[in-house]
């Protein structure tokens, strides 16, 4: 029986949606299970990540240079207006000569502000920082439950940095790049189309969030799923994407199952005993977590991490953690 306790609208940040406050699912409830490659957009402010000097007039000048800015702050406004994207902050400086500008910037939990004066360039105005403001990398789906449009993926958080709001894509996956001595293999894939659903939270147990009319559940199966008690070692499957759009089902032993009352990303140790990818892959690479793990035909966690030295080892999250962190109460 599936029943939802409460919707409301909220504000966020930079849009309007709706966001699930809470939904209870029985352990007799079936879920969707993904597998599906998926492109990911987290927005977390502008970052800057290095800085440069402006030619102006034959002379190289560095504005930033007695601001105290440093790689990895993050600004927060500028000229006294909030500035959420790389455009925000192009915008000001298309508005305003080489004057003087109110620049407030974070670093940790800590604000601080300062000045800072535009150099003129041949393309305009420069601060000489460089900037971003959105990450953006690869995973994979890990569950959709379809009467609430609501999918959690990765299993493990993306970056611990502020988090404002996000977007998920459809990917396809392009190339494999094999592991070596202490350098994790990983997933090649681009992104196809528009986005299929936005995120809502960037929790310890991965990306959650809502999916909207673009999402195709088609490659999906549903399965019931298994709390922590109900899991055992010995043999498994996980179900992911190493080519194209296409996603299978591998297998893999389960060899450590650890005693968990807390949230925490590795609660299952895998080892990869498929020869096509093993072959393909060389085990568990980047891009796979969020891949589901499947015991006994039913839904049991999701693939977080690969062992360094070895990548035919690999960990995994209960599912009830990704459940918990999205506001999903498992009841009897």
């Amino acid at each position: 029986m599936k029943k939802f306790i409460a919707f409301f609208l909220i504000l966020l940040s930079l849009t309007f949606g709706f966001k699930l406050s809470a939904y209870e699912i029985s352990k007799t409830d079936k879920v969707y299970v993904g597998g599906e490659a998926i492109g990911i957009k987290l927005h977390s402010g502008i970052e800057v990540v290095g800085t440069f000097g402006v030619l102006n007039d034959s002379n190289i000048i560095k504005p930033w240079e007695n601001t105290g800015l440093r790689e990895g702050d993050y600004i927060i406004s500028l000229n006294n207006i909030d500035v959420w994207t790389k455009e925000d902050i192009f915008k000001i400086l298309k508005t305003n000569s080489n004057e003087k500008l109110n620049i407030k910037y974070r670093r940790g939990i800590n604000e601080y502000e300062s000045t800072i004066t535009p150099v003129k360039t041949n393309e305009g105005y420069s601060l000489g920082l460089y900037i971003r403001d959105s990450i953006q990398g690869v995973g994979t789906l890990t569950y959709y439950i379809k009467n609430a449009n609501i999918f959690g993926s990765l299993g493990h958080q993306i970056t611990d940095n502020t988090f404002i709001n996000g977007e998920i894509y459809k990917a396809e996956v392009t190339g494999i790049v094999l592991p070596t001595r202490n350098q994790a293999g990983e997933k090649q894939a681009h992104i196809v189309g528009r986005s299929i659903g936005s995120i809502e939270k960037n929790t310890i147990t991965g990306i959650h969030g809502i999916t909207n009319s673009r999402f195709d559940d088609d490659s999906l199966i549903e399965l019931p799923f298994k709390t922590r008690d109900e899991i055992h070692l010995g043999n498994a499957s996980i179900r992911t994407c190493i080519d194209g759009e296409k996603v299978e089902d591998f297998d893999i032993e389960i060899i450590s199952l650890a005693k968990q009352e807390e949230k925490d990303v590795k609660g299952i140790t895998v080892r990869v005993v498929d020869s096509k990818l093993l072959e393909k892959t060389g085990g568990i690479v980047q891009g796979m977590s969020g891949s589901p793990i499947i015991q006994d035909g039913a839904l049991i966690g999701a693939i977080t991490h690969v062992s360094l030295k070895d990548s035919t080892l690999g960990y995994g999250i209960y599912i009830e953690w990704m459940f918990e962190d999205m506001g999903i109460e498992i009841i009897e």
